[in-house]
């Protein structure tokens, strides 16, 4: 399992795939934050697990895409 997350970390270093993982993460993410949590973020409702959830709306689809970058690598 450890060699699965050094190649994960290993994809997400060259360049090419993290420039593709970031903007794929910011426009997604920005998508999700904005569809989901409009009303927490411009509204007047207070809740204090929004950062984590905000967070994780950028965290999830680069992971998502660093995954679909390794297996596209590693076909031949």
């Amino acid at each position: 399992m450890g060699g699965y997350f050094r190649e994960f970390w290993r994809s997400a270093q060259r360049p090419e795939v993290f420039r593709r993982c970031v903007v794929i993460a910011v426009v997604v993410g920005t998508l999700l934050t904005l569809v989901n949590e409009f009303d927490a973020i411009f509204g007047s409702r207070s809740d204090p697990g929004l950062a984590w959830r905000v967070g994780a709306n950028y965290v999830i689809p680069f992971v998502v895409s660093n995954l679909g970058a390794m297996s596209s690598d590693s076909k031949p």
